[in-house]
């Protein structure tokens, strides 16, 4: 398998985790570098990360990426994605997605000088991260959001877009306890250390 994304990426860290705890050889093209982003362009015509070759199979979403995977390759000790709570965790997974997608918004545009009350539609971005963060406050149950005290995709999710919001000090989540508990529970996880962004 090859994957086509950067170390930063979160989305790409759900990948790469995904491979080490299920022990799924994959080759990184790096597409930060110049070979590496013409490489990606040439193959995805959405331009964007990650993106999976594995064989003659060409996948850019991180979701049906993440589908494939366990679908092909088991879902190990992770919880599985069918089952009775599979609209519950679709649900956080969007919306999990949506902050992610709006603070890395807000990451580039502020990067650009641009800050969220440059617009109305900026400021509802902002807005809008807060609102999610607050139904996974809710929704989260010590450290996983399901009775089994297993981890899933939603966790997963969780995890990768909190460490990058607090990688990036886009958000103040540190002043959040139960995130930072969230954070400090499945930190340690030898998989989370190794794609940890740089």
């Amino acid at each position: 398998m090859k994957l086509y994304g950067s170390i930063t990426s979160p989305y790409v860290r759900r990948i790469r985790f995904l491979c080490l705890e299920l022990g799924i050889p994959f080759e990184m093209v790096d597409t930060l570098t110049e070979a590496g982003q013409k490489e990606l362009r040439e193959k995805n015509p959405l331009w964007k990360v990650p993106y999976l070759e594995s064989g003659d199979l060409k996948i850019w979403d991180s979701h049906t990426i993440s589908d494939y995977i366990l679908s092909t390759k088991g879902n190990g000790n992770f919880r599985p994605k069918e089952g009775d709570h599979y609209f519950r965790e679709a649900n956080l997974l969007t919306a999990i997605d949506q902050a992610l997608d709006n603070a890395i918004l807000l990451f580039y545009l502020n990067k650009e000088g641009i800050k969220p009350d440059a617009a109305p539609y900026l400021t509802k971005n902002a807005l809008r991260i807060s609102s999610i963060l607050d139904y996974v406050k809710r929704e989260l149950s010590g450290n996983f959001f399901f009775s089994d005290k297993k981890v899933g995709l939603s966790e997963i999710a969780l995890y990768s877009t909190l460490d990058w919001i607090r990688f990036r000090s886009v958000l103040p989540i540190l002043e959040e306890e139960i995130f930072v508990n969230f954070l400090n529970f499945h930190g340690p996880n030898k998989s989370w250390m190794e794609t940890a962004p740089k």
